[in-house]
């Protein structure tokens, strides 16, 4: 056997040349086989770069809306489930904060409860893109009021003084959603006047008056003692001090039975919805409900177009009255 580096002649059975030392092909028993000569000896290269892995693949994640635009968008670490979470005690109604209910629709699809996930995520969705002006988009996990009472996740717009509340479920075999409307009245300034009068006089009645009361006693007292050791006289303190007290001592009572009324309303108020101002709101005008309007039709079609995208039909949703007037979606 000859040696593929050197050439020299070596034994077949030989392993490494005689002449250079390299090692020999080894030769194959087959027949017909040719030896391949072996490759000479190649040391690892060592890169001082760290080894780069592919990125593994992970389980895919729920949709995650990006805020953007005038829209902002606030997506909730979970998503909307089925299984309503529990909570020991809640004094607040779930939309307190938010004004006065003015509608509560509900409907009713047949047999589609599979069909819930699908349609929250086509909602969550269309809700991102949607052109709605100045209005904020959340899901927001809203709590009853009671004992034991359980949450509910709910997608809520908001706009200046109305917030409209979306609820998706599975009820059932069926697929229920609903919507609710709620609005708070703008604070009156003749309200915020007559408040501050109120509050401007109790402080004059119980503050200032019983001072000047005081000085009035101080000087009708001295000018009792002049007119006892110095000639006699009148006391000049007296009319003064009977004018206040006639004229401004019954107005203060009323004033501060009206304030303390005031106060027990605005902590009535807080204690149901949570608005210590209440009292000092008044009726939604015009534009008001143009926004309530408005925002009421733009949630309902938004969920029209997304029961079309993922392959139903809206005119199959039920109304489910609730003693208002009955509604289907636009």
């Amino acid at each position: 056997m000859f040696c593929p580096y050197c050439g020299a002649n070596n034994s077949n059975q030989a392993q490494f040349c005689l002449n250079c030392g390299k090692p020999l092909p080894v030769q194959s028993t087959s027949p017909g086989t040719r030896a391949q000569p072996p490759q000479p000896y190649q040391p690892l290269q060592q890169s001082s770069a760290p080894q780069q892995y592919p990125p593994q693949p992970y389980p895919p994640q729920p949709y995650q809306p990006q805020p953007g635009g005038m829209y902002p968008y606030q997506a909730s670490p979970q998503m909307m489930n089925m299984q309503p979470a529990s909570q020991a005690l809640n004094i607040w109604g779930p939309f307190v904060e938010y004004g006065t209910r003015r509608s509560h629709l509900g409907w009713l699809m047949d047999n589609k409860g599979e069909k819930t996930q699908e349609l929250i995520e086509s909602v969550r969705k269309k809700f991102t893109s949607r052109n709605i002006p100045e209005a904020q988009i959340i899901e927001k996990e809203l709590v009853a009021r009671g004992l034991l009472v359980e949450k509910r996740l709910y997608f809520l717009l908001r706009r200046k003084l109305v917030t409209v509340g979306l609820y998706i479920t599975q009820f059932g075999k069926d697929l229920y959603l609903s919507i609710a409307s709620y609005i708070k009245p703008p604070i009156s300034n003749f309200r915020v006047l007559i408040a501050g009068i109120i509050i401007l006089f109790a402080i004059f009645t119980n503050i200032i008056l019983p001072s000047i009361i005081s000085n009035q006693l101080n000087s009708m007292i001295g000018n009792m003692t002049s007119s006892l050791f110095g000639g006699g006289g009148r006391s000049p303190g007296m009319g003064g001090l009977m004018t206040w007290l006639c004229i401004f001592g019954p107005l203060g009572l009323v004033n501060n039975l009206l304030l303390g009324g005031m106060l027990i309303y605005s902590f009535y108020k807080w204690l149901i919805e949570k608005d210590f101002l209440a009292i000092l709101r008044t009726k939604p005008n015009e534009f008001n409900e143009d926004d309530l309007m408005s925002m009421e039709k733009a949630v309902e079609q938004t969920v029209r177009m997304a029961i079309d995208e993922i392959g139903l039909d809206p005119d199959d949703l039920k109304p489910i009255s609730s003693g208002e007037e009955k509604r289907r979606l636009i």
